[in-house]
Order: structure tokens, then sequence, then C-alpha cells
């Protein structure tokens, strides 16, 4: 059923110390990590922490019925400011053991699932098999997890029945380290308790320091390590990629000014309490702590939607369950206990329940408000919308991508008139055709520059294309949807938006 992958993997980022290389994996590194007296002594290195910002805008519905609601200036999206994620990230040796450890946690956990009769439940974060008799088959994808609970809604054998949404607050920064613990020692533990790598990579995990990577690219702005150029000064932070930078610093340096850099998460903010909760997002044992923290949670509702005769399933921190609809109630309140029994938040005000109906052998959908059941409405889950019969792409999710197409066309108008530019008033089209076209959306292989051969080579690298690409994929593989047509206007609006040419002499 699972296509496992290969736990080392080799980091591009930036980080503290030397860079590794692959041909290091059988000279050393391996061997190291897979030594427990080498890790139950190793020192890790502190993460480093940046936060995503990602622009959101959202429609403003009635909490009533859930009829769209006109703002001033007949506007009906609003912008909630700025979605907020906090990224950290290893070292580039501590992430390769923490990628051993969690590929060890990974083959336990798999097994519990079979056990408990959860493998098609936990969707997240896993290697699930397009074809289990397949073994060259590829992984199975949210487009494809969206597809089966679409087509089990579709054969769903009852006139009447209901589809819920929930989400968690907040799912990783929540997570109980004492709960976490007992359920990494009833896995892997020995004796009632952890072995002492276990538990030096658990300690790390959960109690770790941090440096803010504004600080430590201040600190060694002038001296960033380059890929084969020694040291180098980087203006901005956004350039280190361009740059191909290796490092911020040697080990060396780093444990000179640690003091200035490393803020400690071991305690709560602005207290002496130790913390009792939390683990970074980022790191690559992070996601398989958090899907066995909810182990027990996620067999206690299985157990009793099988009972009901309806199904669950759970991608991270976002929930469904299909159910008769006289059981709408009772799952409600199992979700709101069950959840608190592991310390952790449903958001009340994201849960959700579509009510889906047939009438003369069409499924339609509408959502369930207090008052009324809101008709116009369709049953959204992992970025699709589906009203019973076809599925589409998440409306959101178009009108985002048409945002920054346009956005990225007004920048590109901007820096074409600025007087320093030697083609003043000529957009470079390119790059915008390639970024929000059918002509970018093709998966390709990345051909990389060689010195020793002078020339370009074929890595083992691609280019994923763009947002049409990952549309085209939904549009092949989802039953009975209408995504080609949410995209196929997309041409007339991108040239709509670009300048026009500007006639030569000979063509006036």
């Amino acid at each position: 059923m699972l296509n496992k992958k290969d736990w080392f993997k080799l980091k591009k980022y930036p980080h503290i110390g030397k860079k590794l290389e692959e041909n290091e994996r059988f000279t050393w590194i391996e061997e190291y990590i897979k030594n427990p007296e080498s890790i139950k002594k190793h020192s890790f290195l502190p993460l480093i922490h940046r936060t995503s910002k990602v622009r959101k805008f959202r429609k403003i519905y009635s909490k009533d019925d859930g009829t769209l609601t006109k703002q001033k200036n007949n506007k009906n999206r609003i912008s909630q400011g700025p979605k907020k994620r906090e990224i950290y990230y290893a070292s580039h040796l501590d992430s390769l053991i923490y990628s051993y450890y969690s590929s060890l946690v990974y083959t336990e956990y798999e097994k519990s699932l079979e056990d408990y009769n959860l493998k098609d439940v936990v969707t997240a974060y896993r290697s699930i098999s397009k074809n289990i008799e397949n073994h060259e088959s590829s992984n199975k994808c949210n487009i494809d997890f969206a597809n089966d609970v679409f087509n089990y809604i579709r054969n769903y054998n009852s006139e009447e029945f209901c589809a819920i949404t929930f989400d968690i607050s907040s799912f990783f920064d929540e997570l109980d380290h004492s709960i976490l613990l007992q359920q990494l020692i009833e896995l892997v533990g020995i004796n009632g308790k952890l072995k002492d790598d276990y538990f030096n990579v658990y300690k790390n995990i959960t109690r770790y320091g941090y440096v803010e990577i504004v600080d430590i690219f201040k600190l060694f702005q002038d001296n960033i390590i380059i890929e084969g150029r020694g040291k180098k000064r980087v203006s901005k932070i956004k350039y280190l990629k361009k740059e191909k930078a290796i490092s911020f610093c040697s080990k060396e340096d780093f444990i000179k000014n640690k003091r200035k850099l490393i803020r400690n998460n071991k305690y709560e903010e602005n207290t002496s309490k130790i913390r009792k909760k939390g683990i970074p997002q980022g790191s690559p044992i992070s996601s398989t702590l958090a899907n066995l923290y909810l182990l027990k949670f996620d067999k206690i509702i299985n157990d009793v939607l099988v009972k009901h005769n309806g199904i669950y399933r759970r991608y991270s921190d976002d929930m469904v369950v299909v159910c008769p609809l006289n059981k709408k109630e009772e799952i409600i309140n199992l979700f709101q206990s069950a959840i608190t029994d592991v310390k952790l938040r449903v958001q009340s005000h994201k849960t959700q329940v579509f009510i889906f109906k047939k009438i003369e052998d069409k499924l339609i959908c509408g959502e369930y408000y207090p008052n009324t059941i809101n008709w116009n409405k369709n049953f959204c889950y992992l970025g699709f919308d589906f009203d019973g019969q076809f599925t589409y792409l998440k409306s959101s999710s178009i009108a985002g991508y048409y945002r920054k197409m346009k956005r990225t066309i007004k920048r590109a108008k901007y820096y074409s008139n600025r007087k320093t530019n030697k083609n003043k008033g000529e957009v470079f089209k390119r790059r915008i055709l390639m970024k929000y076209s059918y002509k970018g959306a093709k998966r390709k292989r990345v051909w990389l520059w060689s010195e020793k051969q002078k020339g370009f080579t074929k890595s083992e690298r691609y280019d994923w294309g763009n947002f049409l690409s990952y549309a085209n994929k939904a549009s092949n593989e989802m039953d009975n949807n209408k995504i080609k047509g949410q995209i196929k206007k997309h041409w007339k609006i991108l040239n709509k938006n670009l300048p026009k040419k500007k006639p030569t002499p000979n063509n006036v």
C-alpha cells in the first residue's frame, strides 16, 4: 500500500555550519545517525525561524442564512489581513536525524493504523499508493483524497444525509507534551519509557532553541558563505537563493555569537514556567508526531462513524465526516468532547454542516444554518467545491490566481517605466506567460549549468509548472468535474491586462 520515501534527503536552504554532500552519506553520516550512542549525546543546533505571510481575502456571508452581504462601495470581498504561519527549520545534520527518527516512528505508526482500521482515515503526511497492485504507481495527494470523499457522497445509500467539516485551532502550537510523550512511549518505548536516543530527539523537538532569520542574517550579512565562492555580502534575505548561499556562518562563528542570537522556547513567554505544549512546524519529524498525537482520537471518532454507517477522514487539522442527518448533533458533540480530552480545540466558527438530498435521482447540496438551509452553497473540502453532482476548484483559489496575475503585471509595468530602465516601457512577457498561462503549465526537466562540462546538463529536478498545472491535473483525475471551464478564459484575461505592443516607426 505504501511507497516509502528515503529518509536521506539533503536540504538546500542556508543554515549554520558546513554543507553536507551526497557522497558523505555512506562515509560517516548514516553510520553516525543510525548509532543510538551518537544520537543520545548529540547536541542539536537551534532552529532558524521565519514567519510566512499570505494575504487572505474572504467574502462576507450572513451568519443567519449564508447569503452574501454587500459592504461599502458595493464590495463583497474584504482582506482579513495576512495569515501568518510560523516556520522553523533545522540544520542540515539535525534535519537528517529528525528525518531518520521520523521514519522509525512512521513505520510503527503505520502498524497501529492497520491494527485500528485507520489506514484510509488519516490521509495527510503519508505515502499512499494510487494503485496497491502496481509498485511503480504514484502516491495520492489532496486531489485524490477529496475525490474519494465526493464519490462516497455520490454513492451514499440514503435520501437525505449530511457532511460536517471541522478545523482544529493552532494544531502544531497546541500539542500537549505529556500526551505526545505518552503516545511515543506506547508506540516505540521499552518498559514504559523512551530509549535515550529517542528521548533526546523528543526533548529537542519540544523544548527547542531558535534563531530569528532576520537576526542571524543581519549579523553575518557581510560574510554569507556562497557555494564555490567563499564568503560574500548579500544585500537582502530574498537574494540568498539567487546567490546560492549555503550557510549564514560556520559553527565556530555561531558559537562565538550565540548569546546574541538564541531565543529559548523552553519557557512560556515572559514567564519562568516550563512550556508544556507546541512543536515547531517545518521539521521533518513534526508531521509524523502530529499524526501520532491524534491516533486514539482518530480511533474513537472512526469507530462511532463506522457504527453509524458513515465515514471519517482527517487531513492534518482538516476533518470531515459523512453521516445520517439524525446523527448530526451527536457527532458534533462527540468531536467537541473527544478533542477536549487531548487538550485541543475545534474552531466552532469554522464547523460547517452541509445537507445532501436526493430529488428525482439528482443529489443537491446546501449548507445548514440555525433557521434555514441555503441550497446555493456548495460543500467545500481540501480546496474543492462539490454541489452534489460536479466538482469545481474553490472559487477563492481561482480569484487568488487572477489577483496574483494582475498584481505581477502591474509591478512589471511600474518597473518598466522607471528612468533607470534601459528598455523603458517594455515589459518582458516571457516570465509572466510561464507563470500564469498554459505555456508554463507543462512539467519539465530542469537543466543546470555544469562548470566541468561547460554546458547545461539534465538534472533530477523537475519544474512542476504553475497554478494551471494543478488545475489540469485535478481536471484529469477528478470524476465528473467542471474545472476546465473555470480556467478556459485565463489567456483572454492575461492578454487583456498585458500592455499592448507599441508600434514601431515602420508600422506607423
